[in-house]
C-alpha cells in the first residue's frame, strides 16, 4: 500500500507542476493567476508580505489570519476589538486594525482600513493567510475561470462578448449579493427564493436552520447523514445534515442529485431569516463566470465540468492541513456513524502520517486525489502526548437514495 501511495503522489506532483506551468504561461492579457481548491485563492502582498487570500463574495473587506499576522513583521498599533459573526454558533472575538493597509495582486492595488484579524487557519488550514472580499471589485466586471485558474478585471460589460451566456439578475443589500434559486429537496418539498451568493463557501447549497424548521426537513428527508464541525466557519461549531437534493434550478440551468446540506445551528450565518441559504463554489466551478459588480448581474456559461455528478465525501471526517504551523492535519469534525468516527478518531487529533507517509510530504493539491484512490486508510495520530494508530475503510458517507440517518 505504501509503494502504491508513493507512486500516486509522484505522478500527481509531476502532473501538477506541468499543468501549473502551462496555466501561468497561457493566461489572457491582464489576467492574474489564482489557485482553486474548493476556495479561490489570490496570491498577493499585504504591506509587502506575500500571502494567499481567499476571494469571498460573502465578505466585503480585507481580513488577516491571526497566525499569519503574528508570524510576520506587521506593525499596527491603532486597533480595537470587535465581534465577527459567520457560519457557526458564536461570533469570533477579533482585533480590528484602523490603519490603512495596501494589498497588491497582479497589477492591482487595493487600499483599505478597518481590517479584522481573525482565526482563519483552524477553519481552512495553513493555505489561507487571509480573505479578500468584494469591495475592491465593486466598480468592475470580474471574470473567473475555475478550469484555467485565473481572474481578470474588465472595466465594463462593453469590453466583453457575453453572447451565448446566461444572465442572472442579483440583488445587493448590506454589501452582500443574493441570487434567485429553486431547490427541489424531493418530490414533496420545493424551496424557492433568495440565496446568498457566497464564493467563500466550498460547498454547493446550504439551507439555513430556519428553512429546515419551516419545511420540517428532519422528517421530510429520509436519506441524510448528520455532520458536526468544531471549526466550520468564523463562528466555530456548526452542525447539520447532508443529503442529495433531487433538483436545483439556477437561471436556465438544471442540476440533478445535488449533494447539499441543511443546518441545525441555533445562531450564526446559517440561522438567519434574511435568506434561504448559501450557494457556493461546488455549483459555480461548473461554469465560466462573469460578475458584473456595477449592475449586480451574474453571467454563466457551462465549462467542461458542467455535467460531472455531485459526490459525497468519502472520508467521514473533516480536517485542516496545518503542516506548516503544526506539522499535522488537525481533525475538526465528523459525519455521524461513519467508519472514521467509529474507529475512535477524535476532534483535535493531529494526523502525522497516512499509510506510513508523513503528511508533510503530501502537498495540499494532492489530497483529494489521494483519498479518491484509496479504499482504506491507516492514520498515525498524536493526541496530547500519545501516539495512536487508526485504520478504517473509505466510502461515500451518502449515496443517492441511500437510507442513512
Amino acid at each position: 500500500m505504501k509503494r502504491k501511495l508513493s507512486i500516486t503522489l509522484l505522478v500527481a506532483a509531476i502532473c501538477f507542476v506541468n499543468c501549473k506551468q502551462k496555466e501561468e504561461n497561457g493566461l489572457p492579457q491582464g489576467a492574474f493567476p489564482i489557485i482553486y481548491r474548493s476556495h479561490l485563492y489570490i496570491t498577493g502582498q499585504a504591506d509587502s508580505v506575500k500571502g494567499r487570500y481567499v476571494f469571498d463574495t460573502g465578505a466585503s473587506n480585507f481580513y488577516y489570519d491571526s497566525t499569519f499576522f503574528a508570524h510576520n513583521s506587521f506593525i499596527h498599533k491603532n486597533t480595537f476589538k470587535a465581534m465577527l459573526p459567520g457560519v457557526g454558533k458564536r461570533p469570533q472575538s477579533v482585533v480590528v486594525i484602523k490603519d490603512t493597509i495596501e494589498f497588491r495582486f497582479g497589477d492591482n492595488l487595493y487600499k483599505t482600513s478597518l481590517v479584522p484579524v481573525l482565526q482563519l487557519k483552524p477553519i481552512l488550514g495553513d493555505f489561507a493567510d487571509g480573505i479578500l472580499g468584494m469591495q475592491y471589485f465593486y466598480n468592475s466586471f470580474l471574470e473567473i475561470c475555475y478550469e484555467k485558474e485565473y481572474m481578470k478585471k474588465h472595466p465594463s460589460i462593453d469590453s466583453i462578448n457575453v453572447k451565448g451566456w446566461t444572465k442572472i439578475a442579483m440583488q445587493k443589500r448590506n454589501d452582500r449579493l443574493f441570487i434567485p434559486l429553486k431547490v427541489d429537496v424531493n418530490d414533496s418539498v420545493s424551496i424557492s427564493g433568495e440565496f446568498l451568493f457566497d464564493l467563500g463557501s466550498g460547498g454547493s447549497v446550504s439551507l439555513t436552520s430556519v428553512v429546515s424548521q419551516e419545511y420540517n426537513l428532519m422528517n421530510s428527508i429520509d436519506s441524510k447523514v448528520a455532520f458536526f464541525s468544531k471549526n466550520m466557519g468564523v463562528g466555530g461549531e456548526s452542525s447539520g445534515y447532508n443529503f442529495f437534493a433531487s433538483k436545483l434550478l439556477l437561471g436556465d440551468f438544471t442540476f440533478n442529485n445535488v449533494y447539499a446540506s441543511f443546518s441545525t445551528d441555533a445562531s450564526g450565518t446559517l440561522a438567519t431569516k434574511k435568506y434561504l441559504g448559501i450557494i457556493g463554489n461546488k455549483i459555480f466551478e461548473r461554469f465560466n463566470v462573469y460578475i458584473d459588480f456595477i449592475n449586480n448581474n451574474l453571467y454563466l456559461k457551462p465549462n467542461n465540468k458542467f455535467g460531472s455528478p455531485f459526490e459525497a465525501s468519502r472520508l467521514g471526517f473533516y480536517y485542516t492541513d496545518r503542516t506548516q504551523t503544526l506539522k499535522s492535519w488537525v481533525v475538526k469534525g465528523f459525519h455521524a456513524n461513519t467508519p472514521a468516527q467509529k474507529s475512535g478518531l477524535m476532534v483535535d487529533d493531529r494526523i502525522i502520517a497516512v499509510n506510513d507517509v508523513s503528511v508533510e510530504e503530501i502537498s495540499y493539491h494532492q489530497q483529494d486525489s489521494l483519498f479518491s484512490n484509496l479504499s482504506e486508510v491507516s492514520l498515525k495520530v498524536k493526541r496530547n502526548n500519545e501516539l495512536l494508530s487508526f485504520s478504517f475503510s473509505l466510502k461515500p458517507v451518502l449515496t443517492v437514495n441511500s437510507k442513512v440517518n
